[in-house]
């Protein structure tokens, strides 16, 4: 398919209000503030998910106590799961974007989110309240089965992080590209490769198969579990819109055939679309 304007994304909206407010008007749109917020990504938002990892293999390394009872501390993890769950949906919506703009350039919006995410996902692993005593401890070969799970999930992860070129888990690309040269970021084509042929969102596949695949299964895990995986449900869904304002027919067409989590065929659904990207040969 090729990359014309029915299939790349302008954010216009973003677009309009950073035009409007020009590239050095905001509070936040030069280099030192850039600098503070690439730093926050890779501090608090790298750290923040290596850290969740490691929770989710070893379960909560320490607690801060609170003196609750049960369903105080499933409150607790409930609301820490929220938190993180409302801030990370809210900060990605184009209105939002659009009232960032004000006092942050668009190009370091990435690394903003980047670093607030982080920030409440350390937060919930400091504040996690664990309860009581293992609902099942897995027998031998589930264990094993699910490590091996865990491992392919992370090979798929890594599979699809690199599949589409561009993919910036941190948001800093904007912003270094933006220290560089002082341009903003260009659009972003429509592609489709490596396990984007097989379901719309293989990388929140790869989060339920690692969050399932931990073997610690106390009552505020099943209960973290459980509100991931239908958030990551609802986010999906919600993603969904933004994608089909942002590539319109293009995107459309390719929901037609290809499913959002669950793969329905060994084979790939689509052919490949997009430029090569540069990170592989």
């Amino acid at each position: 398919m090729p990359n014309n304007e029915t299939n790349t994304c302008k954010l216009a909206a973003v677009d309009d209000a950073q035009a409007r407010h020009g590239a050095g008007a905001q509070l936040i749109s030069r280099k030192p503030g850039a600098l503070a917020l690439v730093s926050g990504a890779y501090v608090l938002g790298g750290g923040g998910m290596l850290a969740w990892l490691v929770f989710l293999i070893l379960g909560p390394l320490f607690t801060v106590p609170m003196d609750l009872t049960i369903p105080g501390r499933l409150l607790v993890d409930m609301f820490l799961c929220l938190l993180f769950f409302v801030q990370h949906s809210f900060m990605v919506r184009r209105r939002f974007r659009v009232w960032l703009t004000r006092t942050v350039r668009a190009d370091f919006h990435g690394a903003l989110y980047a670093s607030v995410s982080g920030f409440c996902l350390l937060l919930l692993i400091a504040l996690w309240q664990p309860v009581g005593a293992p609902l099942w401890i897995p027998p031998s070969p589930v264990r094993w089965f699910a490590a091996a799970m865990f491992l392919v999930a992370g090979i798929v992860g890594w599979w699809g992080s690199r599949s589409l070129g561009e993919f910036d888990a941190l948001g800093v690309k904007p912003a270094l590209r933006a220290m560089e040269n002082g341009a903003p970021a260009g659009n972003v084509p429509f592609t489709v490769r490596g396990p984007y042929r097989w379901v719309r969102h293989p990388l929140y596949l790869v989060s339920l198969v690692i969050i399932w695949a931990g073997p610690v299964f106390t009552l505020d895990r099943l209960l973290h579990n459980v509100l991931w995986t239908l958030w990551i449900v609802i986010g999906a869904t919600m993603e969904e819109r933004d994608l089909v304002n942002c590539f319109g027919e293009a995107y459309r067409n390719y929901r037609k055939t290809v499913p959002m989590l669950l793969p329905r065929s060994v084979r790939p659904l689509v052919a490949e679309t997009g430029a090569k990207p540069h990170n592989q040969t």
